[in-house]
């Protein structure tokens, strides 16, 4: 599966080209893994969202408060002060910032809800969000062939012109050297995603995914490439097929001093009013339509079971980590 802490790298322009070895790839990837490097060069550049983050996260704390978001409530597009989320099985509060930028307000609906500071990036947001939204489609329908399903499927499950919980999220977080520490400080709890494709770039260590042997793996940035992952919608679409896979932000030996860690992350997920089920026979009988929740509908339970304002205890840790690769009864 895993080989040391290197993950598979796919080439999308051979994806765009329908290579079909690297479509063999990207699919075992897909359903062993649940991530891969992909090697986009320029064809989606992060440089003008890591500094349109830099920008975002030095607007005074009260600024950003008027957009934050409503987690409690099963909202998350906007702002996430740090402390909002927990990070472990005790409710510690998590330790990273983010914007969610809702794909709809940029794309369909051309909201003006936001500072000045995002405003000005509206046509920058709106460009490197289209190219997102392409490059994940090429991976839905090759996935989505390699299911036996009609190709078209999953690609249009993901109309980007439709509403959806799709975000781009601009995430800040401090990293501090793990030297002499007796463990590593988590920033972010381990988790899997509860999205279809995540494309995330960051220029500094942090990452970890768990490999397949209970250790916790390194995932360093690779210039010229994204990390992609799959998420726990992707298990359910595919009946257990895809895998998503547990990973976490945590402090890394690799700094010296306390160094601002930016993260850009394009989170594709099901339309709103896709219900969450099955697509393929894989040996489970389907739940009817009228048992399974819409997209919006889990992507609000999710949500609220990440919030630190809705904690109770150990069981509302469980309820936040996702499906892990195969667990869909604790969504």
């Amino acid at each position: 599966m895993f080989d040391g802490v290197v993950l598979p790298i796919i080439d999308y322009n051979r994806l765009t080209q329908q290579d079909s070895l690297e479509a063999s790839k990207l699919f075992h990837a897909s359903t062993n893994v649940g991530f891969f490097y992909l090697k986009v060069n320029d064809e989606l550049d992060p440089t003008p969202m890591f500094a349109l983050a830099e920008k975002v996260f030095t607007l005074p704390l009260d600024t950003k408060n008027e957009y934050a978001m409503d987690g409690k409530n099963g909202v998350y597009f906007g702002y996430k002060p740090v402390g909002s989320m927990f990070a472990d099985r005790k409710g510690t509060p998590d330790t990273i910032e983010f914007w969610n930028i809702s794909k709809d307000d940029i794309v369909i609906h051309n909201s003006n809800n936001f500072p000045q500071v995002i405003l000005d990036k509206k046509t920058t947001l709106h460009k490197y969000i289209n190219k997102s939204h392409e490059i994940i489609l090429v991976i839905l329908e090759i996935l989505s062939s390699k299911l036996e399903l009609d190709p078209q499927l999953l690609p249009r499950l993901h109309r980007i012109t439709q509403s959806s919980g799709d975000q781009l999220r601009l995430t800040k977080s401090t990293i501090c050297p793990i030297d002499g520490q007796s463990s590593v400080g988590i920033a972010l709890g381990a988790h899997t995603d509860f999205g279809s494709i995540t494309i995330l770039f960051n220029r500094l260590p942090g990452l970890q995914v768990l490999g397949p042997d209970g250790e916790w793996l390194y995932v360093e940035p690779l210039s010229g490439h994204a990390i992609v992952n799959l998420g726990d919608a992707m298990v359910i679409l595919s009946g257990g097929i895809l895998k998503s896979n547990i990973h976490r932000v945590v402090n890394t030996s690799g700094v010296t001093e306390p160094t601002d860690r930016y993260s850009i992350v394009y989170f594709s997920r099901p339309e709103n009013d896709v219900r969450m089920k099955s697509l393929v026979d894989n040996g489970k009988n389907n739940q009817d339509d009228s048992d399974a929740l819409t997209a919006q509908e889990w992507i609000a339970r999710r949500v609220k079971n990440y919030q630190t304002a809705n904690y109770k205890n150990e069981e509302t840790y469980e309820l936040s980590r996702g499906t892990e690769g195969s667990r869909e009864g604790s969504m």
